[in-house]
């Protein structure tokens, strides 16, 4: 009976270490995918909004008119070499009413409009005092957070027009082997509240679903798979089960 039953120990613990780990699968990106063209949708225009920081840059041929209008920009550039703390202290915040408050020109509204049509607004304004102003303009609060199962949890910003989900989790350094690839939950803020988008990494029509192109502000959100409890209790398991055995094995020995 006690042979049997150290027998069964075995095989359970055997069947436990199987069960606990990864397969091929559960680590697979856009699984089945072969050589075709994925259909896709166009990057959303993301629109300005209040709080959100931008780069406003205005150049014209007289060096000394482009540093009264980029003072801020210069001064700080030179005091922090560059660095992305000195683009956001450079940087001009809209405010409540959606206004940039900028040297010479003062205050331009340009909420509710997308980077581009904002840099034509100010283009507009910058006119009216010089004739060869050539305005640029860079959003720099595209932050997204990326946190769960991945190696390098934390908040990126992005310095490009639009950002996938599959950029901003190889910003974190992929996902872990316990990540969830299934299964992504991505966070989004809106006016009527969170909205929320559920990803498949492993389904090819991810690239045309809605929350493909991540908006700044966004928060992915990597879950566990459900084997991971399983797979940190299995060296706890493993002792339990190896001092059961061995005690039916000594009882066994004992009984002979």
């Amino acid at each position: 009976m006690l042979k049997n039953s150290s027998k069964s120990v075995i095989i359970f613990i055997i069947l436990l270490i199987t069960v606990s780990c990864n397969r091929k699968t559960q680590l697979l990106y856009l699984k089945s995918t072969s050589n075709e063209v994925l259909g896709t949708i166009n990057p959303p225009v993301y629109l300005i909004k209040p709080g959100d920081v931008l780069s406003i840059q205005i150049y014209t041929q007289d060096p000394n008119i482009s540093r009264l209008f980029n003072l801020a920009n210069t001064q700080t550039a030179n005091s922090y070499y560059n660095s992305e703390i000195s683009s956001y202290i450079s940087g001009f915040s809209v405010n409540d009413s959606g206004q940039v408050n900028l040297p010479v020109i003062g205050k331009v509204k340009i909420s509710e409009q997308s980077v581009h049509d904002a840099q034509e607004t100010i283009q507009l304004a910058a006119n009216k005092y010089l004739k060869d102003a050539l305005v640029v303009v860079k959003l720099l609060s595209f932050r997204i957070t990326v946190i769960g199962e991945v190696k390098r949890p934390g908040t990126y910003t992005n310095y490009k027009d639009n950002l996938n989900i599959f950029e901003a989790i190889g910003l974190a350094g992929d996902l872990s082997d316990y990540g969830e690839r299934s299964n992504i939950l991505v966070l989004r803020n809106t006016p009527k509240g969170v909205k929320t988008f559920r990803m498949n990494l492993q389904d090819k029509t991810i690239v045309a679903s809605e929350g493909f192109f991540l908006q700044p502000n966004d928060t992915v959100i990597v879950e566990p798979r459900k084997g991971k409890v399983m797979a940190l209790n299995t060296p706890n398991i493993q002792l339990l089960l190896s001092t059961l055995t061995t005690v039916l094995l000594f009882l066994n020995f004992l009984k002979k």
